[in-house]
């Protein structure tokens, strides 16, 4: 049942003829309310839900390249056509582009390829040019083993309609290209691995071409609602948004009786689902006296037992800077959740003065289930300049959770002395951070590629010897040698590539492998030309066998749904 709305249990009264039946006493009606959640009643939520604010699963048939003899030529006949009449569109087979040797047919018949289903979710009120993950899975009934090391060719992606992928003729809402990200923990030689070989993600390889419109719906039709919503979030976001065409230029504009188109304001594209969070929990009632009686009221639900802090703290936010001096009490209350989230919401209101030492304490204390919270919550004020050297101070923590939220915190706050941000092949992030702690290595596996080293001068161990599990990649060293050698199995003909020569620092290593294969000014290959997964596995690798001091940490895995399971690969003509 939607908020707000009551429930009359109505009894039906059989007509009285005429006036002629004796006079009875009607039962009494009473009207039963459900319950609103304080965080939800007098906002715009209870009245309204967001129309295209939600996560829209997109597919698309896609080709994989770059897989050696782990490809397949197997391709349902009616997406051959389609991916015949692609490759023309990119020139292959073209005389002009002296690509006439490249034919599509023999790309696509080729095992170096494999036709694969793309998936991802775009997510909720994203702008043009957001990104996101893809997952990609190698057809059903095909003999592609596996899609590690390969690379996702440009393609455009729809809306999912009924978990399938439309082939062509529908509206294209983002993009898809990049690396394949396989589970670097696979063993090729154990059983069970075949299959999750076949499947896999590019991270941050989706890019929304179609901004979607977002729209507040009114669950029930009313001019002056619809109005009075689109006045109260104009004047609490005043923001003039560019570039969207006439009849636009505020943030809400009521179309009807029931519906609210909104525009993200350009302050807010980097944050754009917060911002649709607090346009949701923004209070109605702006008279005076009105806005002060909801912040108490929130107030005092947020002490109760269970209550939802991050939801009431949300209310507090989107009343604006007006109820500062009614949280700054709050920052010392007995109760740890209150005091954080009153404190981190006085904060993102700009009290800095007396709720930035709370939040500070928070991320320095070790038993607090808000430490985490606290020290992301950081990284959004460059300018408390205070917060530094706490951050710096906990990259030193034993907890690798602690340390992972300091470095990211410094990260954004462009703590440039800290953390050194290089980039290598145009693929994937390598972060160096300046700690005295032991050594730690850090992967993401979701959003932009990174690999982190924790610590000064991380060097692989001399006498070494380390061969992947696929042969793909040895690193070797004899004690009294001063140089590692590296090479790498080409995986088009299974030869050998040459042997690259390099001082034993783990962030040369890095770079060698993950430099594309090409020559550089001086006529030499440049690097070997993994892939982001391919070298996070090296590395994990190395530091199991002992090869590299450290500890290995790999980001927890992404909580979106895989929606391409099971959907069909015979396309739609529409």
């Amino acid at each position: 049942m939607p908020y707000g709305r009551c429930i009359a249990l109505v009894t039906a009264a059989a007509a009285l003829a005429c006036g002629c039946m004796p006079t009875e006493t009607k039962p009494k009606v009473e009207a039963e309310r459900i319950v609103v959640p304080p965080h939800v009643s007098g906002t715009v939520a209870e009245h309204a839900f967001l129309f295209g604010g939600g996560a829209m699963d997109v597919q698309g048939y896609g080709i994989v390249i770059g897989l050696g003899q782990n490809g397949s030529a197997e391709i349902p006949p009616r997406l051959r056509t389609h991916f015949r009449d692609y490759l023309r569109k990119q020139n292959f087979g073209s005389y002009r582009h002296n690509m006439q040797d490249v034919t599509p047919e023999r790309l696509l018949n080729d095992k170096d390829t494999a036709v694969v289903l793309v998936g991802g979710s775009v997510p909720p009120g994203a702008p043009e040019g957001s990104r996101f993950d893809v997952y990609i899975s190698a057809l059903p009934n095909t003999q592609t083993r596996s899609l590690d090391g390969g690379v996702l060719m440009p393609l455009d992606l729809s809306m999912a309609i009924g978990g399938m992928a439309v082939v062509s003729g529908s509206t294209e809402w983002a993009e898809a290209a990049g690396p394949v990200f396989v589970n670097p923990f696979l063993d090729p030689t154990e059983p069970g691995a075949s299959a999750k070989l076949r499947a896999g993600r590019v991270l941050n390889g989706g890019r929304v071409t179609r901004a979607r419109p977002v729209r507040l719906v009114l669950r029930r039709p009313d001019y002056a609602l619809a109005n009075l919503i689109q006045r109260r979030i104009n004047e609490r976001f005043p923001d003039v948004v560019e570039g969207i065409g006439p009849g636009r230029s505020n943030v809400a504009n009521a179309r009807d009786s029931q519906t609210i188109e909104i525009a993200i304001p350009r302050p807010w594209r980097r944050d754009y689902h917060h911002f649709l969070r607090l346009i949701l929990h923004l209070v109605l009632k702006a008279e005076h006296g009105e806005v002060e009686r909801k912040a108490r009221e929130v107030a005092e639900a947020i002490r109760q037992p269970g209550a939802n802090y991050d939801e009431l703290a949300m209310v507090w936010e989107a009343m604006g800077r007006q109820i500062v001096p009614l949280l700054q009490p709050l920052y010392a209350d007995k109760n740890p959740a209150v005091a954080f989230h009153a404190a981190r919401t006085g904060m993102r209101l700009e009290d800095t003065t007396l709720a930035a030492p709370v939040v500070l304490r928070f991320a320095q204390t070790a038993d607090s289930p808000y430490q985490t919270a606290a020290i992301r919550e950081l990284g959004a004020y460059p300018r408390l300049y205070q917060a530094t050297a706490i951050l710096r101070r906990l990259l030193e923590d034993e907890n690798e959770r602690v340390v992972v939220a300091a470095y990211e915190a410094l990260r954004e706050r462009g703590d440039v002395s800290t953390v050194q941000r290089l980039e290598v092949g145009g693929m994937f992030d390598l972060d160096l951070v300046r700690s005295e702690r032991s050594y730690v290595i850090y992967a993401t596996q979701s959003g932009r590629p990174r690999i982190v080293l924790f610590g000064q001068g991380m060097a692989v161990r001399h006498n070494v010897f380390y061969n992947s599990p696929d042969d793909l990649v040895t690193i070797n060293a004899h004690t009294n040698d001063k140089r590692l050698t590296v090479f790498r199995k080409i995986p088009r003909t299974g030869g050998y590539s040459e042997s690259f020569e390099m001082d034993f620092f783990v962030r040369t290593l890095i770079t060698k492998l993950g430099e594309v294969s090409e020559m550089d000014d001086d006529g030499d290959i440049r690097g070997l030309g993994l892939t982001y997964g391919q070298i996070v596995g090296v590395l994990q690798g190395m530091c199991k066998q002992g090869d590299i001091p450290a500890k290995f940490v790999l980001q927890p895995p992404p909580s979106l749904q895989r929606i391409y399971t099971d959907a069909s690969t015979t396309g739609r003509p529409d």
